[in-house]
């Protein structure tokens, strides 16, 4: 964090200790990986940590309460199992599931009662993919694929250390892409084939064999739960991993 922004927001705090927020706190991004004997993941890494991450990098480059908010937000409507679910809904492909979130958002008498104290509307940070900052299709830079990227690379397969994120970081920056967008990228394309080099041994892992067999067997688990009456689909987005 300190990486990522030696500022730390502290207006920030607020949005951060509400329920819906430290509800994503017991969902690992590592998708259910922590769990399985197939991996080593080395600490754990939750789906706060990762969006107060993005949120963050936002901050950072922007200065700007919306979308620092927006990237907060992203993954608060996240299900237990994180992309597990997914699989579990045959969107092992995209694994977009998170389809609550203007719905959690309006429904917290916390968060819209912090919105409305700071002037912000709802659909102002509901949909984070509205900022290319926050968001943007692969292949391009965004704040949610650096966090992403930086903190998997240390928490689930090792591939650098604080020094190198925070030299690979450093030396990004606002630039306009082709079609005069906003967008994240580097000054200098020495660090840039450096960070592709790196990633490019990281991605690869999250597409292997052994961690969709990971995640399937996860999913199969909680559809079998589920259409057995042990779980519900909303126990996804009210209960933490461990319970």
């Amino acid at each position: 964090f300190d990486i990522l922004s030696p500022e730390f927001p502290d207006w920030l705090l607020e949005y951060i200790e509400t329920s819906e927020m430290q509800r994503i706190d017991g969902t690992s991004m590592s998708c259910g990986t922590d769990y399985s004997k197939v991996f080593n993941v080395r600490y754990w890494y939750s789906n706060l940590d990762h969006s107060v991450g993005v949120a963050l990098i936002i901050w950072h480059f922007t200065k700007d309460k919306k979308q620092t908010l927006a990237g907060l937000f992203h993954d608060i409507a996240t299900p237990t199992f994180k992309h597990c679910i997914d699989f579990m809904n045959g969107d092992s492909e995209h694994q977009e599931s998170e389809e609550r979130t203007e719905q959690i958002i309006r429904n917290s008498k916390e968060i819209t009662s912090l919105l409305k104290r700071d002037g912000i509307k709802v659909e102002e940070v509901s949909d984070y993919h509205i900022y290319p900052i926050a968001d943007n299709d692969t292949p391009q830079l965004s704040a949610d694929r650096f966090e992403y990227t930086f903190s998997s690379g240390l928490v689930f397969h090792r591939v650098w250390e604080l020094d190198s994120i925070k030299e690979i970081y450093n030396d990004v920056v606002i630039l306009k892409n082709e079609d005069g967008i906003e967008e994240l990228g580097f000054n200098n394309i020495d660090i840039c084939e450096r960070y592709i080099n790196i990633i490019s041994k990281l991605w690869p892992e999250w597409v292997s064999d052994k961690d969709r067999t990971v995640m399937q067997f996860l999913a199969d688990i909680v559809k079998s739960m589920n259409a057995k009456g042990y779980l519900t689909i909303d126990d996804l987005y009210n209960l933490s991993e461990k319970q």
